[in-house]
């Protein structure tokens, strides 16, 4: 099986974050799953991925590195950042499994608990966004809320590579407040803070008992999941009956060449 997981900053910006997430993943991924990496062409700043405008033009590149994984033979795709960014737009031009982090969260936290909490990064826009999120997926009366570390983002990843017990205090006890507010377990509303979690394993705390998420290797094993579904079962990728109906390649060509933004594509196969 083949996964392509698109990453939403340009190769160069992303190395510092590489090597974790591509180790994360891999710890992550089934035995025969290959995972095909690719990265955006023009969003370097980690920090704009938080904010509407540059989301949605880097939207356009996650799109086109999506159908290119498609050509090139990916079972499935997932898109590695919390928001979920191109998920809606790609599933209207493929027929493989999209997955985005957030959204197959949410499928699955709802069965470890009947409330949920987020943990994620100090940044107004991105809890924002998390929070939007939620309501816009129709887990209100699920949700218990969010919290945000104390530990300022540039330190969690420079000096919490080297003193990772401050992050992993920080994240328990920002959990351990949610479950005092009533959640049963915790979505890492943050791709990079869910790969660090990871990374130092950290899935779960005691007393109580409450289960943490990483969402990004969530994402990869719905990736793996809905790929068999489609090639073992026969599942559909996508409904079409609503908002994910396809929207036609003749098209698709038509509006990239009005916008000029990215290559036409490929006739598909």
């Amino acid at each position: 099986m083949r996964i392509g997981v698109v990453h939403v900053t340009t190769e160069v910006s992303s190395k510092p974050y590489t090597k974790m997430i591509t180790e994360t993943l891999d710890r992550a991924r089934n035995e025969g799953t290959e995972l095909v990496h690719r990265y955006v062409g023009h969003l370097r700043r980690a920090t704009d991925t938080a904010i509407a405008y540059p989301t949605l033009l880097n939207k356009v590149d996650i799109v086109s590195e999506i159908v290119a994984l498609e050509r090139d033979g990916a079972d499935a795709v997932l898109v590695a950042c919390s928001g979920d960014p191109g998920v809606a737009e790609a599933r209207t031009l493929v027929s493989i499994p999209v997955v985005g982090p957030m959204e197959a969260a949410f499928g699955l936290v709802l069965g470890y608990g009947w409330r949920f909490g987020i943990v994620t990064v100090e940044d107004r826009t991105w809890s924002s966004n998390m929070e939007q999120m939620v309501n816009a997926a129709g887990l209100g009366s699920r949700y218990a809320g969010q919290r945000t570390l104390h530990t300022p983002t540039s330190v969690i990843f420079t000096k919490g590579f080297e003193e990772p017990d401050l992050v992993i205090a920080d994240v328990s006890a920002r959990a351990r407040e949610m479950a005092a507010a009533g959640a049963d377990s915790i979505l890492i509303g943050s791709a990079g803070l869910s790969t660090f979690c990871s990374y130092v394993r950290l899935a779960g705390i005691d007393d109580p008992e409450l289960p943490i998420f990483d969402v990004i290797s969530v994402g990869l094993k719905f990736a793996e999941l809905r790929a068999e579904l489609s090639k073992q079962v026969g599942v559909p990728a996508v409904s079409r009956a609503g908002w994910y109906a396809r929207y036609p390649l003749g098209d698709h060509i038509r509006v990239n060449r009005q916008f000029g933004w990215v290559p036409e594509p490929e006739e598909a196969k």
